[in-house]
């Protein structure tokens, strides 16, 4: 709930209005054992639908060693590290597509993205420079189990880190009286920021549990609004977490008990 989802959604449609070309993918903690699932996400499509001179341009050349992943043709024997053939041949296609347009791929969730697709990323990374090409990966750090070596390597080779931080009081504030068409008291807003703590996505659910109570957002008083709204937000977030994890499921039931002015931490 820190935000990285809305950056990456951000960042696309930038990338989008500028005229490049956006794949995205995002890993699944239920899919992480597909092998090259995130791969097959960002590029399966693209092929399948692009035209068929357009499909051996792409194809052509290096790139020819990731048809068989890409386009369900079975793979024909090959001699040597067949895997680091397609791993280079995913590369060649980024080099056929940015040779069009620049390409942004972007991966959301790689923390759950397979081992191969996480071997090819950091296969790239490195590969980059030179190409009308660019990669933005959002991962939630800190379970050292899913922190494996391909992962690292990925991390390691960013050119730029961002580390979302919880809002500041002031920035909910405003986001509070956007909502409010600008009529939120200053009472309101602070009992907000109590609230959420400023964490972006307990922050939307407030909010939005505020719309049940049928009645403008800045005529709610502050406790009229916490009354109601907390044990509405932790039930959205419960159900939005559960998936993760106990200790994001841990995390969001404690909300149901946030508002006394207790400070919530988040690890980025």
């Amino acid at each position: 709930g820190i935000g990285k989802t809305a950056l990456v959604e951000a960042a696309c449609a930038r990338a989008d209005d500028l005229g490049h070309q956006v794949v995205r993918a995002r890993g699944s903690e239920l899919e992480s054992g597909f092998a090259s699932g995130v791969v097959r996400q960002l590029f399966e499509r693209l092929v399948a639908g692009a035209g068929r001179e357009e499909r051996e341009a792409l194809l052509s050349g290096p790139a020819a060693a990731a048809r068989p992943l890409l386009s369900g043709e079975p793979a024909a024997p090959a001699a040597g590290d067949s895997s680091f053939a397609v791993l280079h041949g995913l590369y060649w296609l980024v080099v056929n597509l940015a040779a069009s347009r620049p390409l942004l791929i972007a991966v959301d969730d790689a923390q759950w993205a397979d081992e191969l697709s996480l071997r090819w990323l950091a296969y790239l990374a490195p590969r980059l420079e030179g190409l009308a090409a660019g990669m933005l990966v959002a991962l939630r750090e800190g379970d050292a189990a899913v922190m494996g070596a391909p992962l690292l390597a990925v991390r390691a080779a960013a050119m730029t880190v961002l580390r979302p931080a919880l809002l500041s009081q002031e920035a909910v504030s405003a986001v509070v009286r956007a909502a409010s068409g600008g009529e939120a008291a200053a009472e309101l807003c602070a009992a907000v920021y109590a609230a959420c703590g400023g964490n972006p996505l307990y922050l939307a659910e407030l909010l939005r549990a505020a719309e049940f109570s049928g009645r403008p957002l800045a005529a709610l008083e502050p406790a009229e609004l916490l009354a109601g709204g907390l044990e509405a937000i932790a039930r959205q977030v419960i159900a939005r977490v559960r998936g993760l994890g106990p200790d994001a499921l841990g995390l969001a039931q404690a909300l149901a008990v946030l508002g006394d002015g207790g400070e919530l931490r988040h690890a980025a």
